[in-house]
């Protein structure tokens, strides 16, 4: 089983590479699409996380994502290297992990917000510019929708956890 380092290792070195390539800003696109589609897409969440697929049906998955999403050759070529290496279940973990490295690499905080429903981009917009504007910093904020939360979210910026989900309170209830 890999670890956690080696997740850290492909996210670090694609953006490596895109940053060789003057690419960050195209990858980052990419990233953000496939993201967005694993977002609201949960069989393609439930073929991700099922590492017993052929290498030929992952290929043909990512070749499909590609041609729907533009990717570019590089982040193409990226997820095919983790095909080939019978990594590509990780990928979520390296959208993460990608992202952190990225914010980190702008100076930006990173901030994930998980929510128990998908919201616009006008809501995400709103969120941002309040964020920024209650911490007086540059900002970058990743959206992740866990319906498990029930109703709710949860905001993690750096190592501070504001938990305000249904889930949270109801397992808090079960505690006393």
């Amino acid at each position: 089983m890999k670890t956690l380092s080696d997740i850290h290792r492909y996210a670090h070195a694609i953006y490596d590479i895109a940053s060789d390539q003057k690419e960050i800003e195209v990858i980052e696109e990419d990233f953000k699409n496939l993201k967005e589609v694993i977002d609201y897409n949960n069989d393609l969440q439930k073929f991700i996380k099922n590492p017993t697929f052929q290498y030929g049906v992952i290929d043909s998955v990512i070749n499909e994502l590609a041609k729907k999403l533009q990717f570019s050759k590089t982040f193409l070529n990226f997820l095919k290297v983790l095909n080939k290496n019978r990594r590509f279940f990780f990928v979520e973990k390296i959208i993460k992990i990608f992202f952190e490295y990225l914010a980190q690499k702008k100076g930006l905080l990173s901030a994930t917000l998980k929510l128990s429903h998908p919201i616009s981009d006008q809501e995400k917009k709103n969120i941002q510019d309040k964020l920024v504007s209650a911490l007086n910093k540059k900002i970058s904020v990743t959206y992740e929708v866990d319906q498990s939360l029930i109703l709710g979210s949860v905001l993690k910026i750096g190592s501070t956890l504001i938990d305000t989900s249904i889930k949270n309170k109801l397992t808090n209830l079960m505690r006393v």
